[in-house]
């Protein structure tokens, strides 16, 4: 997956930076070039881990630099996790082998924006860099499986308690929601840093491209496997897509 995003982002850079050029065409100007002060922008990303989406609000503070707030919600797996087929016909199509919670995780940060390069046409693209930091929080609910005992028939159980035993037959995936009162929350911090490439030929609306990584700690393991190693470290690679909007 590291790769993969690797190879995305050489991609988005070579396309992109050629119309870093921003004099070469003086006749065709940005429309409603302004002095904005706010922006709001919504978008959504793949990560090594998982999946995300987002919401931030800038604040200009200079002309090349903006105040910015940023929320996320996303998914965090294993590295190791892998599916496997069930035993028997279901409307599923397997399960996560030994992962015995799914986590998502909430992230609220603060931080600037530096704009490198500015657009100065409309097939320009706008250089910026984020730096974002700011608390974490995991919520670990418990994976739950209808299964059948060999000696006690049919049953819900939470997979944590029975992954190593050998007198049960999984049947399927229990609904997600079953376990949800018995989730435990795992604060943490984190750090983000993000390479961004806006193109939109309007400036008052945004469509960028972006590609960065971040680094969450956590005091504790997160125990999302079983049989195997967790970690209370997370450095992820992403890469997004986000749009929005500036105000006077």
């Amino acid at each position: 997956m590291r790769k993969i995003l690797f190879v995305i982002s050489l991609v988005l850079g070579c396309l992109l930076l050629p119309e870093l050029s921003i004099a070469q065409n003086p006749g065709n100007p940005i429309a409603n070039r302004g002095f904005y002060r706010t922006m709001n922008m919504y978008g959504g990303y793949v990560h090594t881990a998982g999946l995300g989406i987002y919401y931030r609000r800038g604040w200009r503070q200079t002309g090349f630099t903006n105040r910015i707030m940023n929320f996320e919600l996303l998914t965090l797996n294993h590295p190791k996790q892998f599916k496997v087929a069930l035993t028997q016909r279901s409307t599923q199509n397997g399960y996560f082998l030994n992962k015995i919670n799914s986590v998502i995780m909430l992230r609220g940060s603060f931080g600037f924006q530096k704009t490198w390069f500015d657009k100065e046409v409309k097939r320009g693209v706008r250089v910026s860099t984020f730096f974002l930091f700011g608390p974490s929080i995991a919520l670990a609910k418990p994976v739950f499986m209808n299964v059948n005992f060999t000696d006690a028939g049919l049953s819900t159980e939470k997979y944590a308690d029975i992954v190593n035993l050998s007198n049960v037959q999984i049947l399927e995936k229990a609904p997600y929601l079953i376990g949800v009162s018995e989730t435990v929350p795992y604060p943490g911090a984190h750090v983000k840093v993000a390479l961004n490439f806006e193109y939109s030929p309007d400036d008052e609306f945004i469509r960028a491209l972006e590609t960065g990584a971040t680094f969450d700690v956590f005091p504790k393991k997160i125990p999302i496997m079983a049989n195997t190693y967790n970690d209370q470290f997370y450095i992820t690679l992403y890469v997004a897509f986000h749009f929005g909007r500036r105000y006077l």
